[in-house]
């Protein structure tokens, strides 16, 4: 069972912070999800929400500030993740990120320890075109109860776990087309839907506490 760390671990830690990371990594994560954006000035941050208010308590959106040291940054995560060697799984949020994320990733040679996802099936096209080599997940919407048709290059699909509970054929329409599951808590994440998700066989688990 792949162990995916959401938002860094964000059961141990403030979401999408290193120190998140960190502990995801000390409890067992095979690979540490994240979400990137942009900034004002170019910079790729760690962010999950478009408005900063939440996780930072500043208003504004992340898209429209400069970057601070306060904002997690993208490099840093890929340069911890390479110091640990713990493969990493960074979503693309917001348009045109995919490029930069790339970039960022062949300059810390982490290309072939990288599964990029995202809701954007013409994002993850775009990645393919650049870098073949990168892996690539499609994220599902909540309302996505039925595995869509993909392309060649997505092998790895992510529904969210619950939509998998109210329709476990979706793992094995899947598992018919060759592609690995790795479904996504909207918040029912406790032992006893982690048990019922391996019972249908998925391939890894994105949680907030990987170390179920």
């Amino acid at each position: 069972m792949i162990r995916i760390a959401h938002r860094g671990g964000a059961a141990y830690a403030p979401e999408n912070t290193l120190e998140a990371c960190r502990r995801g990594i000390q409890a067992g994560a095979d690979l540490l999800e994240t979400d990137v954006r942009q900034t004002r000035d170019g910079r790729l941050v760690l962010m999950h929400d478009s408005l900063l208010w939440r996780t930072t308590g500043r208003s504004g959106r992340v898209e429209d500030v400069a970057y601070d040291p306060s904002l997690p940054a993208f490099d840093d995560f890929l340069a911890l993740a390479r110091e640990h060697n713990v493969r990493v799984f960074p979503e693309i949020k917001g348009a045109g990120v995919e490029e930069k994320m790339v970039e960022a990733i062949f300059r810390h040679q982490m290309q072939d320890r990288t599964v990029i996802p995202s809701f954007s099936t013409a994002a993850l096209k775009r990645v393919h075109q650049r870098a073949p080599q990168i892996g690539l997940c499609q994220l599902l919407y909540p309302w996505v109860l039925w595995l869509p048709q993909l392309p060649e290059h997505i092998r790895i699909v992510a529904p969210m776990a619950e939509a998998l509970l109210l329709n476990p054929w979706m793992v094995r329409q899947a598992r018919r087309r060759g592609l690995q599951v790795w479904p996504w808590f909207a918040g029912l994440e406790n032992r006893l839907t982690i048990a019922y998700l391996q019972s249908l066989g998925v391939d890894g688990i994105i949680a907030d506490n990987p170390a179920f």
